[in-house]
C-alpha cells in the first residue's frame, strides 16, 4: 500500500489516547497531528529535564532521543522521580518510555571527547545502533503474574481475562483428557468453574467475564483458520527474532481475540455447531452452519495475486469460499507473471511456476487445497482501460471485492469502482514489518480514498546535482545518469533520425542556417558513438573524470571551503557536505567496476561511419532484477563513487538495489498476519455485522505493537436540515426518449426535494445558469445533450444545489444515474 504505516499508527494511536483528552480541546486536530510526526532531542535529564521528558511524551510527539553523560547518584533520588536507588546509567529511559508506549524513546550518548580538538564548525552525526538487553521472567511467574500486550484499547480487560481462561482450558484438559464439547453447558460450567479458581492465584485481579469463557467452552475443539494465520504470523516473527537478535522481542503474552465474530451466534441452537463429518467442521463449531453457508455461496473479485493474494486464497478455501455447487465464486486477477524473487513469501510458487502467470498459477494451486472452489482466474489490470470487462454488470454480482495490490493508485481506482457499485472491500496492506488492515463497508464506512497520505517527497534538483547529504541522493543521481545516457539520449537519437532522411541532408540543412531541434546533441552522440570496445572503455575514462573529478574542483572552485554567507555562516555546513576529488586508480575495486560497468551498457547500446545502422540504437529500460545485464551494476558502483566523493556512508548493492528500484521491503510473517485479519473481517460482512464489530489493524511486528480499532464511520454532508448524503448514497432517475434536461431538474425535485443548479457529465457542463446560452438547453433532451455511446444504458451525472444563505457557494449533491429508459435498468452497462 504505497501507504506510511508507521504515521498511520502513530496517529491512530494518538487519536486513541486522546479521543476524549482536554488536550485536543487546547491544541486542536492539526497540532496533535503535527506534534506525532515530530521527533525531539533533549539533552539533561536531571530535575527540569525529566519534568519535560514526562510531559512531552504524554502530550504524544512521535520519538524522544534522550541525553546525559552523567551518572545516577543518590543527590539524584530527592530531584528525580524516575529514579530509583538500584538504578544506574539509563535509569529513566525505560520509565519515561512506559509513559506512553506510542512514543519512540531513544537514549543517545557521546563518549570521551577530551582528545579531540577543539569543535570549528559544522559536522555529521550518525546514528549507531547499540544493542539491547532484554530480560524474561520464568514462565512459573508469569503465569501468575503475566505481561500482556493489549492489541484493543475498546477492551483493556480482555488479555487477563483470557490469560485466566486459557488456563483454566488447560485444567480441564489435564483433568478430562479432552476440550469440553461443542454446545455442553455442563462443560461450560465446568470451565467457568476452573476460570473462578485460576483467578484466586493470579497476582492481579481480574474480573471474570461468564459469557466469554462459556464462548471459550463452545469455540474450544473448533478452529478459525484466519485467526491461525493472524497468530502464526506473530509467532514466526518472534521465532525469527530469538534466531537473528533482530528487532524486539515480545514482553511477555500477546492474546489476540476475534470475539466479535461468534459472540453474535451464540443463541443459535446447539445443531447450528454440530459436526457433520466434512472439511468445515473446525469452522462450523466456531461460526455455526448458517454462516458456512453464506461463505459457500460468496462471490469474491480479488484484485492482485502476489504475497497478500496467496495468503487471501488460502485462507479463502480453509473457509469454504465460492463453492461451485452452491454457485460460490472467486473472480482473481493480476497481469504479472511469476519471479524467482517472488517464492520466499508467495507460498503457492514453486520454481517450475517462473514466468507462468500468477493468477492461473495460485487459482491451480488453491484448488489443490480445496478442490470444491469455483475459481475464475483472469490476467488484467483493474483500470479505466478494462471497465468494459469489470462494468458495474459484473460488478452487480458480486458480494464482497478484496485488494491485494502493492501501490496506492490501483487502491483508489478499485475503492472509487466499489464504492460507486456499493460493494464492500477489504484493503489490506505490509511494509517490512509494519502491516494494515482497512474495512470498508457500503453505507458504515469511510472508503480508502476518504483519507490522503502525504505525497512523497521529491529530492530537489540542486541537491541531487550538487549538494547531496544522505545514499539515497547518491543512488537517485546514477539512475538519472542511467536513464539519460541508456534510455533518454538513445530515444532523442532514434526519434532525431527517424524525422530526417539522411546525415547529408540535415548536413546541408544546418550549412544553410536552419535551426534544428536536437541536432547539435545527436551528432554528438553520432561523433563520439564507438566501433569497438577500446572506444567504450575510452569513453567510461572521461566519464569518470568528468563526474567524480572535475565536477567537485569545479565546485569547489566556485564555493572554497571557506566561503561564508552574508550572514557569516559558512556555505559548507551541513546538510552541504563539500566534494573531495577522485583520482582515477586501476587499483581501486570502485573505479574498476564502474568502468565494466560504462564498457558493458555502451557495448550492448551500440551496434556494429555514418551508414542506416549507425543512426539507430536501441534504448534500455532500467532492469533491477536481471543481474546479467549489467544495469544495477552501473548504478551501484556510480552511486558508491559519487558516495565516497561527498563522504557519504555507502550502502552495499542489496540496500542500493532496494532503494533505485523503489522496492517495497517485504517478509512473509506480517503478509500472514494482514491477510489472516482481513479474512475475520470477510466473515462478518458475510454475516451482515453491525459497524461496532468491525475492526480495522495497524501493527508493527518489530517492535512489537498491534492496535485494533473501530472503522471510522461515514460522514454524511447536509444539504438541507431534512437532506443529506454519503459518499455511498446514489440517486436514481429514470427517463426515455424525449426527457428533456428541464424534465430531468423537475425529476430530481420531485424525487428528492430539491432542484439542481448546475448539472455535469464528466468534465462536459451539462447545464450551469450563468453560462451564455446554457438556458436554452433546458428544452434539449438529455439524449442529445449526453450523446451516449450504443448500448449505453445510463450515466453518471454531477449534480450541485442552490445554497440556503445567498452568497455562499453551491452545495455538492451525491451522484445522479440517469437511465435512458425504464427497461434499461434490467439490462445495465456502464
Amino acid at each position: 500500500m504505497n501507504i506510511s504505516f508507521e504515521s498511520v499508527l502513530l496517529n491512530e494511536s494518538v487519536e486513541l489516547i486522546y479521543t476524549d483528552c482536554r488536550q485536543r480541546y487546547v491544541l486542536g486536530d492539526s497540532a496533535m497531528q503535527q506534534m506525532a510526526q515530530s521527533a525531539v532531542f533533549l539533552s539533561g535529564m536531571g530535575a527540569l529535564g525529566v519534568e519535560i521528558a514526562k510531559n512531552i511524551v504524554l502530550a504524544g510527539v512521535k520519538a524522544v532521543t534522550l541525553h546525559d553523560c552523567k551518572r545516577c547518584e543518590v543527590w539524584d533520588l530527592g530531584t528525580n522521580f524516575f529514579i530509583r536507588e538500584e538504578d544506574v546509567v539509563e535509569a529513566v529511559h525505560s520509565r519515561v518510555a512506559e509513559l506512553n508506549p506510542y512514543v519512540q524513546v531513544n537514549v543517545f550518548a557521546i563518549g570521551d571527547t577530551s582528545s579531540f580538538r577543539p569543535f570549528a564548525h559544522g559536522g555529521i552525526f550518525r546514528l549507531v545502533k547499540t544493542p539491547k538487553t532484554f530480560k524474561f521472567e520464568m514462565m512459573e511467574q508469569q503465569l501468575c503474574d503475566p505481561r500482556l500486550l493489549t492489541p484493543d484499547f475498546s477492551k483493556p480487560e480482555v488479555p487477563l481475562q483470557l490469560h485466566t481462561i486459557m488456563l483454566a482450558l488447560d485444567a480441564f484438559l489435564e483433568q478430562h483428557a479432552r476440550l469440553p464439547n461443542i454446545g455442553c453447558l455442563q462443560d461450560a460450567e465446568l470451565l467457568l468453574k476452573f476460570t473462578e479458581e485460576i483467578s484466586r492465584t493470579l497476582k492481579n485481579k481480574v474480573c471474570i467475564n461468564q459469557e466469554l469463557v462459556r464462548c471459550v467452552s463452545r469455540c474450544a475443539r473448533g478452529c478459525l483458520s484466519p485467526l491461525a494465520a493472524a497468530v502464526g504470523g506473530i509467532a514466526s516473527q518472534e521465532v525469527l527474532k530469538a534466531l537473528t537478535g533482530k528487532f524486539s522481542p515480545l514482553q511477555q503474552w500477546f492474546y489476540l481475540d476475534v470475539v466479535e465474530v461468534v459472540q453474535p451466534l451464540q443463541y443459535l441452537p446447539a445443531e447450528e455447531f454440530a459436526p457433520r463429518g466434512d472439511r468445515y467442521d473446525a469452522l462450523r463449531a466456531c461460526i455455526g452452519e448458517s454462516m458456512c453457508l453464506k461463505l459457500h455461496k460468496f462471490r469474491v473479485f480479488m484484485v492482485g495475486c502476489g504475497a497478500i493474494g496467496c495468503e487471501m486464497l488460502k485462507n479463502l478455501a480453509l473457509l469454504g469460499v465460492g463453492l461451485s455447487r452452491y454457485s460460490g465464486e472467486i473472480c482473481v486477477t493480476d497481469p504479472d507473471l511469476i519471479e524467482k524473487s517472488n517464492l520466499n513469501r508467495q507460498f503457492l510458487f514453486r520454481p517450475q511456476h517462473i514466468q507462468k502467470p500468477k493468477s492461473t498459477t495460485a487459482a491451480a494451486a488453491t484448488l489443490e487445497i480445496n478442490p470444491e472452489m469455483q475459481i475464475d482466474a483472469h490476467l488484467n489490470k483493474v483500470c479505466p482501460a478494462t471497465e468494459d470487462i469489470y462494468s458495474d454488470a459484473f460488478f452487480s454480482h458480486l458480494n464482497l471485492v478484496v485488494t491485494a495490490l502493492d501501490n496506492v493508485e490501483a487502491r483508489r481506482y478499485v475503492d472509487s469502482r466499489s464504492v460507486s457499485n456499493q460493494k464492500a472491500l477489504l484493503d489490506s496492506g505490509t511494509m517490512g514489518t509494519k502491516g494494515h488492515t482497512e474495512i470498508i463497508v457500503p453505507f458504515l464506512t469511510e472508503s480508502y480514498n476518504s483519507h490522503r497520505d502525504p505525497p512523497e517527497e521529491e529530492i530537489p534538483f540542486c541537491t541531487l546535482k550538487s549538494f547531496p547529504a544522505v545514499i539515497e541522493h547518491t543512488i537517485q543521481w546514477a539512475r538519472d545518469k542511467f536513464e539519460s545516457a541508456f534510455s533518454h539520449k538513445p530515444s532523442m537519437y532514434n526519434m532525431f533520425w527517424q524525422s530526417h532522411s539522411s546525415a547529408q541532408d540535415v548536413l546541408q540543412r544546418m550549412m544553410a542556417g536552419e535551426s534544428m531541434e536536437g541536432a547539435f546533441q545527436v551528432i554528438k552522440l553520432l561523433s563520439r558513438r564507438p566501433t569497438h570496445l577500446d572506444h567504450c572503455l575510452a569513453l567510461a575514462r572521461l566519464k569518470f573524470d568528468k563526474y567524480f573529478k572535475r565536477k567537485a574542483l569545479q565546485l569547489l572552485h566556485s564555493f572554497p571551503l571557506d566561503t561564508r554567507l552574508k550572514d557569516g555562516s559558512l556555505f559548507w555546513q551541513s546538510p552541504k557536505r563539500p566534494p573531495s576529488p577522485i583520482e582515477f586508480d586501476l587499483n581501486d575495486p570502485l573505479s574498476e567496476e564502474e568502468r565494466e560497468a560504462i564498457s558493458q551498457l555502451q557495448e550492448a547500446i551500440n551496434s556494429n561511419f555514418v551508414t542506416p545502422e549507425r543512426l539507430c540504437m536501441t534504448p534500455l529500460f532500467f532492469e533491477k532484477d536481471d543481474d546479467t545485464n549489467g544495469h544495477m551494476d552501473f548504478v551501484a558502483s556510480a552511486s558508491a563513487l559519487r558516495a565516497q566523493m561527498y563522504a557519504i556512508e555507502a550502502v552495499d548493492r542489496l540496500q542500493t538495489k532496494r532503494i533505485a528500484g523503489k522496492i517495497i521491503p517485504a517478509i512473509a510473517t506480517s503478509t500472514a498476519a494482514v491477510a489472516g485479519l482481513v479474512s475475520l473481517e470477510l466473515i462478518k460482512v458475510a454475516g451482515g455485522y453491525g459497524f461496532e464489530l468491525f475492526k480495522n489493524c495497524f501493527f508493527n511486528l518489530a517492535i512489537p505493537v498491534m492496535v485494533l480499532t473501530e472503522t471510522a464511520q461515514v460522514k454524511r454532508t447536509q444539504i438541507r436540515d431534512d437532506i443529506s448524503f454519503s459518499i455511498w448514497d446514489r440517486w436514481t432517475i429514470f427517463g426515455h426518449e424525449d426527457f428533456t434536461l428541464s424534465d430531468f431538474m423537475s425529476a430530481v425535485r420531485e424525487e428528492y426535494g430539491i432542484e439542481p443548479t448546475m448539472v455535469v457529465h464528466g468534465v462536459k457542463m451539462l447545464y450551469v445558469p450563468v453560462m451564455p446560452g446554457h438556458n436554452k438547453r433546458l428544452k434539449l433532451t438529455m439524449h442529445k445533450l449526453i450523446k451516449p455511446s450504443a448500448g449505453r444504458k445510463y450515466v453518471d451525472l454531477t449534480v450541485s444545489f442552490a445554497p440556503e444563505v445567498d452568497g455562499d457557494e453551491d452545495l455538492p449533491g451525491p451522484p445522479v444515474r440517469y437511465y435512458f429508459s425504464r427497461e434499461s435498468k434490467s439490462g445495465e452497462k456502464a
